[in-house]
């Protein structure tokens, strides 16, 4: 059973270089209640979440890690 709407976007992410970069970025989505998948050579992540979450969340969760984001759609 599904709670709630969910929206689906991607976010470019800078900054990753190797795939514990890419985990790390997985496991800060996740704790926010996101699904993640991260393509380390595109430097990319697709993400699933509830759609009252805030885009800006996502973007400072990725940012607190170190690298650069920006939400793309």
């Amino acid at each position: 059973m599904l709670f709630g709407k969910k929206k689906t976007l991607t976010l470019k992410i800078g900054g990753m270089h190797c795939p514990k970069c890419s985990a790390k970025v997985e496991a800060a989505l996740k704790a926010l209640g996101a699904k993640a998948e991260v393509d380390l050579k595109l430097g990319r992540a697709s993400v699933t979440c509830p759609e009252k979450l805030d885009n800006a969340d996502l973007k400072k969760a990725v940012e607190a890690l170190g690298f650069s984001c920006d939400v793309i759609g």
